[in-house]
């Protein structure tokens, strides 16, 4: 049966594999540069997806809570016939 490994465990395998690298390869370290710059674009378009669709759904709830804060209009209404006090 295969286990997962843990995050922390990821974590410090990434950690181990940076510390790998060569500092003297410029080209190689350019190339982790725009990898690294590529998924950090990436994150800020997902981010901006994300927050434009959570403002969609404020707006929706907002138009929900008004709809629930206006009277009825049944409740404006008056009844057109009321019944006369005089006898």
């Amino acid at each position: 049966m295969a286990q997962r490994k843990s995050t922390s465990q990821n974590v410090d395998d990434q950690a181990q594999s940076d510390n790998d690298l060569d500092m003297n390869n410029p080209r190689l370290l350019m190339s982790e540069l725009t990898k690294a710059f590529e998924e950090v674009a990436q994150a800020e378009s997902t981010a901006s997806a994300l927050e434009a669709k959570l403002d969609g759904i404020h707006k929706q709830l907002d138009q929900l809570l008004a709809s629930f804060e206006q009277p009825s209009e049944s409740s404006l209404q008056e009844p057109s016939s009321k019944p006369s006090d005089a006898k």
